[in-house]
């Protein structure tokens, strides 16, 4: 990696024009500080930085009632870790077993993984059976995390799928839906009543969320400022002081009919714990917020814990997609496996254009599998048959280090 590092405070004129600021055509600041990153947004501006993004949580900055805008600070995009992370939940929690959920293209095309869990129908089965019943004529599977497997196994027709393996399938919202069906997942996106814990930024916002579509919402929080504070915050949420591995608290939250339990405290350890007491009392559903980068690759593995959202990849991810390179719209990281899921175009007489995909398995990587393509207007689920055209825009899972072939594959190139 060609990095240059320098320490020293962030929004400083001085340490800027050191790394270069004058030559820069685009900063990205996103410290712990608000002020800090709308600063250096701001001094960038001055020195004529084409793109500018800052990471700002306090939404009070640019509220109506503050009549700023990003614009004053000389900022065009914004990236407010909270709110991205409230977004993730709601996606997780409406989405019935699903570990991850990614969006693309406004939610047309979606990437879920889920855990083959025992009594699922196709236990035993390989994808080239499930192909031939008609399960995969609009859906694709990308990867199959197992345990005990040393890396994540990019599917062919002849693997089988196990119970306990993590799948990563890519399809139209409404085509993962009937696969969930199929498999025995009941499919039910309305939540009645949600458990949060932890009366942070997200706690507080994904609670005013939910209560605004109708649920029910308990939070609890052990700290008594912070409880108040959020009690005058929100305006149908129920918040409850006290420890949140009492079990007479959770009951009294009711925590045996709850949807979804949430922790966001900030405290990983305490969050992990907090799902794991919840499904142990009841909890359809237990989602943790994860702090630390540390704790991802082992989230597949704790027991109890339905899925996770992580700040730091959350608030990368998103940057990925505001900072497009080359013909890549959008990159998204995943949580539980070192993968990526890429957006890109496929460029003018690019390699892997006007050939029948089967054609191309020995060029294009192993570690890598296109799983949908948007040509128009038109969702298409790739096959072997399948031609790419040029300018359509192709949804590819890849591990990282075949992003580089990928991206070759797919470059526009003279005549």
């Amino acid at each position: 990696m060609d990095l240059q590092t320098l320490c020293g405070p962030g929004a400083s004129p001085v340490l800027l024009q050191d790394a270069g600021i004058s030559d820069a055509e685009l900063i990205i600041a996103v410290t712990n500080s608000d002020e800090i990153n709308m600063l250096a947004c701001q001094i960038g501006d001055r020195y004529g930085v084409e793109t500018k993004i800052a990471r700002v949580s306090n939404p009070d900055y640019f509220s109506e009632e503050s009549g700023l805008t990003p614009q004053d600070f000389g900022i065009d995009l914004l990236v407010n870790p909270e709110h991205l992370c409230v977004e993730e939940f709601i996606r997780l929690l409406k989405t019935p077993e699903a570990r991850e959920v990614v969006d693309f293209e406004e939610g047309r095309i979606q990437l879920a993984a889920f855990r083959i869990k025992q009594g699922n129908p196709f236990i035993g089965k390989s994808l080239s059976e499930l192909d031939k019943n008609g399960v995969l004529s609009n859906i694709r599977f990308a990867a199959i995390n197992r345990r005990g497997e040393k890396n994540v196994i990019i599917p062919r027709g002849s693997d089988v799928l196990k119970q306990g393996d993590d799948v990563f399938v890519i399809g139209s919202a409404l085509a993962i839906e009937q696969l969930f069906r199929l498999f025995g997942i009941i499919f039910d996106t309305y939540l009645d009543r949600v458990i949060i814990v932890g009366a942070s930024a997200i706690g507080i916002e994904l609670a005013r969320t939910l209560e605004d579509n109708g649920t029910d919402v308990k939070l609890i929080e052990s700290d008594e400022e912070l409880a108040e504070l959020a009690s005058t915050c929100l305006k149908r949420t129920t918040v409850l002081e006290g420890d949140f591995l009492q079990f007479q608290l959770l009951e009294e939250a009711g925590i045996e009919d709850v949807n979804g339990f949430v922790s966001v405290t900030g405290d990983d350890e305490n969050d992990i714990m907090a799902c794991m007491t919840a499904k142990e009392h009841g909890a359809q559903r237990a989602l943790a917020l994860i702090q630390q980068p540390r704790y991802l690759p082992l989230l597949a593995r704790i027991p109890r814990l339905d899925g996770a959202v992580s700040r730091h990849l959350t608030v990368v991810s998103n940057l990925l997609r505001l900072i497009r390179r080359g013909n890549i719209v959008s990159v998204a990281s995943l949580h539980e496996i070192d993968a990526e899921v890429i957006e890109i175009v496929t460029g003018v007489n690019a390699k892997i254009a006007h050939k029948e995909l089967g054609s191309l398995r020995s060029k294009f990587p192993d570690n890598a599998f296109i799983g949908a393509i948007l040509r128009r207007e038109n969702l298409i689920i790739p096959h072997g048959e399948t031609v790419i055209q040029p300018a359509d825009r192709v949804i590819v899972f890849s591990m990282p280090e075949a992003i580089p072939v990928v991206e070759d594959m797919f470059a526009a190139r003279r005549a």
